[in-house]
């Protein structure tokens, strides 16, 4: 079976994959969470929550996909032939067992957008929004530039040249804080956090609080889909909450907190509002591992897809050939049609997976 045969191109064809190959892994569906509003073609949307292994486990495996949206195809894939292959059989303690949240995001996924229905990153939305929201100056400075309402050659070279005289010519870490790192000033523009905690949000932490309390050690794997070495795929980890090295169980990994070191604020992974961080707040008495994944597409422009799509929602014609165009290069971009890159990312996610469980099971 080719590893592409896991892969989906509409959401409807990717929950329908994703459900048979959990009931064929003998995995069974724990609960269905309705979303209020519809997919493109009028269909329900749900967050499908599976549950494989013995039903009161002494540690747990969470994996999520579809946090932003359209990245659940490529993420989705993966977990969905990790079940068909029957990996669990193989990679699990008789203690363990492993929850899959598929499509935190249903809106998003269904509608092909990294953000939700309220144009919110909900990578962003994970903060306390009781408190004040973390400040970005260089966005609010510049958020003209970075999410612009004209969108040609000749304006965006001269946007562009502004955010990177803005920093007196830095590099991409800094002009990325900027664009990537995260804004709470304006609801129109790229990597939103929200005004409030968005569906998905209260979804999963009450599907956390509902399913994973119980296991003494809990480990859970986020699936995003990025620019980045093309084929690569890279774990991020924060083993701060686990009471132990849990780093030392993955053979290929970027620890959080080294990553933090280096780059300080300027780390693409100490952006504000990630949905792994709510592992630990709403599990407070489980040794927690959060991991973050990027399955690495190669797309030097993914943050210009980026930009240019929210433009296009916001003050272009999502139905003219334009608008075609920009968004099925932003699914492009997330999710690479090429066999090589499904085999290889299907491949790595299975070792990932793996190597948690194992580290799981050693206790």
């Amino acid at each position: 079976m080719s590893a592409s045969t896991h892969f989906s191109e509409t959401y409807i064809e990717a929950r329908d994959k994703f459900r048979a190959a959990l009931a064929a892994s003998g995995g069974r569906l724990r609960e269905s969470v309705l979303h209020p509003l519809k997919g493109p073609g009028g269909e329900d949307l749900h967050t499908d929550v599976a549950w494989v292994g013995p039903d009161r486990p002494d540690s747990l495996l969470v994996l999520v996909t579809g946090v932003h949206g359209v990245e659940a195809y490529c993420g989705g894939g993966c977990v969905t032939g990790w079940l068909a292959r029957d990996h669990f059989a193989r990679q699990a303690g008789p203690r363990t067992a492993v929850m899959i949240v598929h499509g935190i995001n249903p809106w998003g996924f269904a509608h092909k957008r990294r953000v939700n229905e309220n144009n919110v990153d909900l990578n962003r939305n994970f903060v306390p929004h009781d408190r004040p929201y973390p400040e970005n100056r260089p966005y609010a400075d510049l958020a003209a530039h970075v999410d612009p309402a004209d969108w040609t050659p000749d304006a965006l070279a001269a946007h562009d040249r502004a955010i990177v005289d803005y920093h007196g010519g830095a590099g991409a870490v800094r002009m990325g804080k900027a664009v990537h790192g995260g804004q709470y000033v304006n609801p129109r523009g790229t990597f939103y956090g929200g005004a409030g905690a968005e569906w998905s949000n209260t979804a999963f932490r009450r599907i956390l609080r509902d399913h994973a309390r119980g296991p003494s050690d809990v480990a859970l794997i986020d699936y995003h889909s990025g620019g980045g070495h093309w084929g690569y795929f890279e774990l991020f980890i924060d083993d701060s909450f686990a009471g132990r090295p849990t780093r030392s169980w993955f053979d290929n990994v970027v620890s959080i907190a080294d990553d933090k070191a280096m780059y300080g604020e300027d780390a693409q992974s100490n952006t504000p509002g990630n949905l792994i961080y709510s592992l630990p707040e709403e599990l407070p008495d489980a040794r927690t591992t959060i991991c973050l994944t990027e399955l690495r597409c190669g797309a030097e422009s993914s943050i210009a897809t980026i930009r240019a799509e929210n433009w296009l929602m916001h003050h272009g014609d999502p139905e003219s050939p334009q608008g075609l165009a920009i968004r099925r290069e932003l699914f492009d971009c997330f999710n690479p049609a090429a066999p090589e890159w499904r085999a290889m990312q299907l491949a790595q996610s299975n070792a990932c997976i793996g190597e948690a469980l194992a580290g799981l099971a050693a206790g």
